[in-house]
């Protein structure tokens, strides 16, 4: 949790309930007019990251938006309580990947490209005028005030060309176009960056997030790609070479089993002369 305006040194957050509020049992206590004394609260969970308002009476939005009960809350949102900010980012800076490769568009072969682009990779809007827009990335989408932008944002901090996302087959990339201010990603303010499905982009007001199905996660590790192969993400062991199956081998008749086998037989034999005994003197005598 970081506090851009300084009421708050800068929080990590860890799993379970931080409190939030004016009260000092709260982990976070700001003393700021209108905040309540429990006024929401963050819960990290196996699900992700929840807000919850405690004082339904209280401001709390949640990337300009109000929130009255609830909210999930993703890298790169910008919790408000009352007038205090608060930006989730992630712990290091350093996780967001800036370096990106050489852009090579101008001599690769355009059919090959885009036969190598991932299907189905977009933006949609969470927050400001593009809320709910869905922008599929088809190769290259610029982005900037200008009209000529394929995504275009009229917002002051916007330069007339800002920025590109390039999906390119071997990855999705954010280029900076020389813009004065970079942009957010998952609230870390960059040129250029490496970006993974459920990243947060912001640029000024505007927040979309990205959505690439079938594409790793940021932090997922998975081997090397190259077109046509998929590799397997949740391998957990070598496979194991199994002899083919034959025809079942006769089973070895226990010494004891094979004795009392044979005593059965002859006891059956024993009767067996009994009975056809009897039934000849019966026949013979007339009995």
């Amino acid at each position: 949790m970081s506090f851009p305006n300084g009421e708050h040194p800068d929080f990590v957050l860890a799993p379970g309930v931080c409190g939030i509020g004016s009260d000092r049992d709260n982990q976070i206590v700001l003393s700021v007019s209108g905040v309540a004394a429990h006024h929401a609260r963050l819960e990290i969970d196996g699900r992700g990251l929840t807000l919850s308002v405690l004082d339904p009476r209280a401001h709390t939005h949640l990337n300009a938006r109000p929130v009255r009960e609830k909210g999930i809350v993703r890298l790169g949102d910008v919790l408000s309580v009352e007038t205090v900010q608060i930006v989730i980012k992630p712990e290091r800076d350093e996780v967001i990947r800036t370096s990106v490769p050489h852009d090579d568009a101008a001599v690769a072969d355009a059919e090959t490209r885009v036969r190598a682009v991932p299907p189905k990779v977009v933006l949609r809007g969470v927050s400001g005028a593009q809320f709910g827009r869905i922008v599929p990335v088809r190769g290259r989408l610029t982005i900037g005030r200008g009209s000529e932008c394929d995504l275009a944002l009229d917002e002051p901090e916007m330069s007339r060309k800002h920025a590109l996302i390039e999906n390119n087959g071997d990855g999705i990339y954010l280029r900076d176009l020389g813009s004065s201010n970079g942009t957010f990603v998952n609230g870390v303010q960059v040129r250029d960056a490496v970006l993974h499905p459920g990243d947060q982009i912001a640029f000024d007001r505007n927040r979309f997030l990205l959505e690439a199905p079938g594409l790793p996660l940021r932090g997922e590790l998975v081997e090397e790609r190259t077109p046509g192969y998929a590799p397997a993400i949740t391998q957990t062991m070598q496979a194991v070479n199994l002899p083919e199956p034959g025809p079942p081998k006769p089973r070895p008749v226990p010494v004891e089993e094979y004795a009392s086998s044979r005593n059965e037989i002859w006891w059956l034999i024993a009767a067996a002369a009994l009975i056809g005994g009897a039934i000849a003197l019966l026949l013979l005598f007339g009995f």
